[in-house]
């Protein structure tokens, strides 16, 4: 008998099996008699790699990955370009498995079957295949075909194999169109951890998963996400956005070349930064290889800094590993300015005299994916907190009655379906026809009135005839591709939309910003967040400001943006039936400057009438 981490084992005990039974029970655990047995799972899993992998080599980013690993539930790992995520993160997942056979589903995402293969599911298959060279009691039996690795082997005829238990590639992107996880997340393990590769390459997909995968009772649960940070708003800038305590990506987290950790806004999440200046290879002598030849090394750094410069988005992404700089100066929206604005809270609001909108965004055509959007949001007055009511107390009723806050909420959002027969494409008149049934139904159920409807007509004038003949002439089409309005910008920016805007689509999306700085909007969605804030603008002719088109957008980000173009709809039909943003001064022309317009108008009025028929 020997003694070892507090316990008593006989002299025949395999010390990895030993490693891997103190990681099943959770690195550290009280014993009948009160004291304690176990290092914690940092140190298990440290030596259980050893053992299995013995030509592992260690430095302070794996230590940094593990030790914030075993100690967190939302992991997101960022670094340059060899940094060592991909290989730490393939053999932290197998001693899970190892450790846990029959009660444990692990799910390694990437973009393609192809990408699994050359990224982290082939280092998976190589390891295991190297532990199970040294260990041949290990469990895991690889079906190369179906990317899984499962407990169960070929013999298990009578009851079936289990393909729960084990190691299973997830590519989430099928052809030219993401997939979701649905199928995978339903799994019922007492063990179940999400581990995506390149995440910054990832959809939308992966993030909306960790809902499901989380909020079950019981169990283990984990997600883990590592890649070269791109975008604070893609799946990876998501993962690892800061916490409210550091007030988001947009609170000047600490970009310092050290490798660092930091707290992130999900429950037990934190995000591991592998900065590329602080590479473990600095510690190589002068003139000598580097000592790991498999990180990324000072020379490597200087010969792309001489292509890129040390601050183009290249260098900072692929070699530094740190978020690009100015990630939020040129979008729209930020993240961090809605949370402190309150637009995602929910609204409180004084009475039952709202006003209600619908809105549309169409698309029929399937070109580039687009979906058609319908929604609907409300306006009208909000309670005014405790602050501000006492606050006001000592003004009288009439002052009060013009402070009172108008604020509006998004109540609902769908994709409206288009059917079509079996292989036959959808003609556009029966598409259109498709659209206006579905928004009078949604409508009509609503107590929405055809006035309170708004629509992007642009290009569609179809549409807009087919509304006429269907439902009502009174709706409301939306040119998004027209001039700027006479409108002013704000109180800030005491400029005419028209002269500081160069298309009346910038000026709507801008208007949503203008709302939600004014703490004027509540209940937006994630979802709908994330399009606000993936859009950038730009300067353009005139040093007018320009939003990115939706063939930029859709390059960039994958998909369009219809939820919000949409929602801007709407907004832009709330403000034409009475919402007023708070520090937007109405526009009041000098009457002399008007006579001119208005004898134009009186001339026109006389010659219209002259050529109209008279009955006597």
């Amino acid at each position: 008998m020997f003694e070892k981490y507090n316990l008593r084992h006989a002299d025949t005990v395999d010390l990895f099996h030993l490693e891997l039974a103190m990681i099943e029970k959770g690195g550290r655990f009280k014993k009948q008699n009160g004291e304690f047995a176990g290092e914690g799972l940092g140190h298990h899993y440290r030596e259980a790699a050893k053992y299995a992998w013995p030509e592992l080599r260690w430095h302070h980013w794996n230590d940094l990955i593990l030790a914030n690993w075993v100690s967190h539930r939302y992991v997101g790992i960022m670094g340059p370009t060899d940094s060592g995520k991909t290989n730490t993160a393939a053999w932290m997942h197998l001693l899970t498995y190892y450790a846990h056979p029959t009660c444990c589903t692990i799910l390694i995402c990437s973009t393609t079957r192809e990408r699994l293969e050359d990224r982290i599911w082939g280092e998976i298959k190589k390891m295991h295949r190297e532990a199970k060279r040294r260990y041949g009691w290990l469990h895991g039996n690889l079906i190369e075909g179906k990317q899984r690795i499962v407990t169960d082997d070929r013999d298990q005829i009578t009851e079936g194999r289990d393909f729960r238990n084990g190691v299973i590639g997830v590519p989430c992107k099928q052809g030219h169109s993401y997939v979701g996880l649905g199928d995978f997340i339903g799994i019922k393990n007492k063990f179940l951890y999400m581990c995506g590769d390149e995440l910054q390459l990832l959809p939308p997909v992966f993030i909306d998963a960790l809902s499901n995968v989380m909020k079950r009772s019981g169990g283990h649960r984990k997600v883990t996400g590592m890649g070269n940070p791109k975008e604070t708003t893609d799946s990876l800038g998501r993962l690892c956005e800061p916490s409210g305590e550091h007030h988001g990506w947009d609170g000047g987290i600490d970009q310092s070349p050290k490798s660092k950790a930091w707290e992130t806004k999900w429950p037990s999440g934190v995000c591991v930064q592998l900065c590329g200046s602080d590479s473990p290879n600095n510690a190589t002598p002068p003139g000598q290889e580097p000592i790991f030849d498999f990180l990324i090394a000072k020379q490597d750094m200087e010969a792309d800094a001489k292509i890129w410069g040390t601050d183009d988005w290249h260098y900072t992404m692929f070699n530094e590993g740190r978020m690009p700089r100015g990630q939020g100066s040129r979008r729209v929206l930020t993240r961090t300015l809605c949370v402190q604005n309150g637009a995602l809270d929910r609204p409180i609001w004084q009475n039952n005299a709202r006003t209600k909108v619908a809105f549309l965004d169409a698309a029929y055509r399937g070109v580039g994916g687009d979906r058609c959007i319908f929604g609907e949001l409300d306006f009208g007055i909000e309670v005014t907190p405790p602050e501000e009511a006492s606050a006001s107390a000592i003004i009288n009723q009439a002052d009060r009655e013009r402070n009172r806050r108008q604020i509006m909420a998004l109540i609902d959002m769908m994709v409206v379906p288009i059917k079509s027969e079996s292989g036959v494409a959808i003609r556009q008149q029966e598409a259109e026809d498709q659209i206006v049934a579905f928004v009078m139904e949604q409508c009509i159920s609503r107590g929405i009135p055809p006035s309170n409807f708004f629509f992007d007509a642009g290009m569609r004038t179809t549409l807009v005839s087919s509304f006429g003949r269907m439902w009502s002439p009174a709706v409301n089409p939306i040119d998004f591709g027209g001039p700027p309005s006479d409108r002013r910008v704000s109180n800030d920016i005491d400029v005419l939309c028209k002269d500081y805007f160069s298309k009346f689509v910038t000026e709507l999306w801008f208007t949503v910003r203008l709302i939600v700085e004014t703490k004027q909007f509540r209940a937006m969605t994630e979802e709908v967040l994330m399009e606000g804030c993936q859009r950038e603008w730009k300067m353009v002719g005139k040093n007018k400001i320009e939003i990115e088109t939706k063939a930029e957008m859709k390059e960039k980000t994958g998909q369009s943006p219809d939820l919000f173009d949409a929602l801007v709809c709407g907004v832009e039909g709330a403000r034409r039936l009475g919402f007023r943003i708070q520090n937007v001064r109405e526009f009041r022309a000098n009457p002399r400057e008007q006579a001119w317009k208005n004898e134009v108008r009186d001339q026109a009025n006389k010659l219209w009438h002259s050529k109209q028929l008279s009955y006597r």
